[in-house]
């Protein structure tokens, strides 16, 4: 066996900290430009960088990774998949790839584990979190919100002017 139980040894790892990169859905701007089979367009809020109930921010947060070597002890060993793997006095399971003898070692493996994640990460916000929800569908969500609100507005106009008229009629009248 590489180890010993009590053996110190050094762990790669890496440190994470935020960043903020832009949208590739909005380009930054937070809205998105549908164009409809009529060649209408509209302008929407870019879901994407979107948090919660707030309005979009035109980024989307990151994490860029530091790689640093965490000297740590070997308090023990399993079987995982038959493969063996290390417990460590600061984690629970780590390959035998991601341990070291020395600092240095460990560093150049630590330093392909952060490029690594972080290139996954910047992979993932090439796509959409949710695939079953599409631009098309909210803009047209919101376009028929709007033919409904215009029916109300134009109903509402008619029973206005028609109370306006009325108004006119019985103060001519004298009625009430």
């Amino acid at each position: 066996m590489k180890y010993q139980i009590g053996q110190q040894v050094w762990r790669a790892s890496w440190t994470t900290t935020e960043n903020y990169v832009t949208c590739p859905d909005c380009g930054g701007t937070g809205r998105i430009r549908v164009t409809f089979h009529d060649e209408t367009q509209v302008s929407i809020d870019c879901q994407r960088c979107t948090y919660g109930y707030n309005t979009p921010t035109g980024t989307l947060k990151v994490y860029d990774r530091k790689a640093i070597a965490v000297p740590t002890t070997i308090i023990g060993m399993e079987v995982d998949g038959g493969k063996l793997k290390w417990k460590t006095n600061d984690c629970y399971q780590v390959d035998e790839v991601d341990l070291f003898d020395n600092e240095a070692d460990c560093l150049k493996r630590a330093e392909v584990m952060a490029v690594e994640a972080d290139a996954q990460e910047r992979e993932k916000i090439q796509k959409k979190e949710k695939d079953t929800r599409s631009w098309a569908w909210n803009a047209q969500y919101h376009k028929r919100e709007i033919k409904e609100a215009q029916k109300k507005i134009e109903y509402h106009t008619a029973k206005l002017n028609v109370a306006t008229i009325k108004a006119k009629a019985a103060k001519t009248t004298g009625e009430k």
